[in-house]
């Protein structure tokens, strides 16, 4: 079993601090057999800090799927807890697509609301990156890459690693846009792994 996490944040890159946990649990087939999403409180519900997030444009999103029901605003103890209670019930494997990232802004954030029962959560979570070199190396995607200009800035351009050019790639849809919420980011993550991993998506 395998769970792909993804969290978005505020409060910068040095600092970042996570408003949104989103994640999949998936069989070792791939079939997805649980889904879920959170706001936490504590981030989304400061106007101050939630203002630093990247992605603050899109609050108008999670406050329809808070009405809904397609999203849950819990506090970040709640969350971390269900998430390390799929991990023990699952006996999942956790990923992340640039983990580094994920790991930082979960520390981050329970060291900055004092819930460090959950440290363990944040650690050992595998890098989807690390898998992805049989996909990336290939002269199709660079190809794939080259005509859809989603090259890096470099002095000497290479074709881009982010998560949403794989999945423009793997889909062959070079306009399709990540929406940027922890849940859906998760599925199109999940999908580059199984993809990575050869198993089907």
């Amino acid at each position: 079993m395998k769970i792909v996490l993804d969290t978005e944040t505020a409060g910068g890159f040095d600092n970042p601090l996570v408003y949104d946990i989103g994640y999949v649990v998936a069989d070792n087939n791939g079939a997805i057999v649980k889904t879920r999403s959170y706001v936490i409180k504590e981030v989304y519900d400061n106007a101050e800090l939630f203002e630093s997030a990247y992605y603050k444009d899109k609050k108008s999103i999670y406050e329809e799927r808070l009405k809904t029901g397609a999203t849950k605003k819990v506090n970040l103890a709640y969350a971390l807890y269900r998430l390390q209670k799929d991990i023990d019930k699952y006996g999942a494997e956790k990923f992340a697509y640039n983990s580094k990232f994920d790991s930082k802004a979960l520390t981050k954030s329970i060291d900055k609301f004092n819930k460090s029962k959950y440290k363990l959560v944040a650690t050992e979570i595998k890098d989807i990156m690390q898998f992805i070199d049989k996909i990336v190396n290939t002269q199709n995607y660079k190809q794939f890459c080259t005509n859809n200009k989603l090259m890096t800035k470099h002095k000497r351009p290479r074709p881009q690693k982010k998560a949403e050019t794989l999945f423009r790639y793997l889909t062959n849809n070079p306009n399709y846009t990540e929406e940027h919420t922890a849940l859906e980011d998760s599925k199109i993550e999940l999908f580059i792994l199984l993809t990575a991993l050869g198993l089907s998506a």
